[in-house]
């Protein structure tokens, strides 16, 4: 058996395996049991497409840690899209009656708008 034959073939398998490694992003983030200290409702901004137009900031009363790895640089708030209108709805809803939330944040699919993740989900808490 002739293994000089099978060693391209292995290394082409290890480069592709170390590419695909070193490429990875990091998965979406999860904080659980948060108070929303305030929302920020923010509308059209000065007519200029920005990444802030029709946005709610939720900060939250105590920022949790960053988890390792997310493209995030800032915990004191995140941002929800207003065109989700349920994600809005839900967050209101928390703040109103004092409720905790649990937060998913989708660093590789959704935008950063000023160093802050915008949510993929809210959940209530009791």
């Amino acid at each position: 058996m002739d293994t000089n034959r099978s060693r391209p073939a292995r290394w082409l398998a290890l480069l592709v395996f170390a590419a695909t490694a070193v490429s990875a992003q990091a998965a979406p983030a999860e904080w659980d049991g948060l108070s929303i200290l305030k929302i920020r409702a923010v509308g059209d901004y000065g007519g200029a497409d920005t990444t802030y137009d029709n946005t709610i900031e939720v900060w939250l009363a105590s920022p949790p840690a960053l988890p390792a790895g997310v493209s995030c640089s800032v915990n004191l708030r995140v941002y929800v899209n207003a065109n989700n209108k349920h994600l809005v709805a839900a967050a209101y809803l928390a703040l109103a009656t004092g409720k905790k939330i649990n937060l998913n944040l989708d660093d590789t699919s959704l935008p950063i708008r000023s160093g802050a993740c915008e949510a993929s989900f809210i959940d209530i808490v009791n």
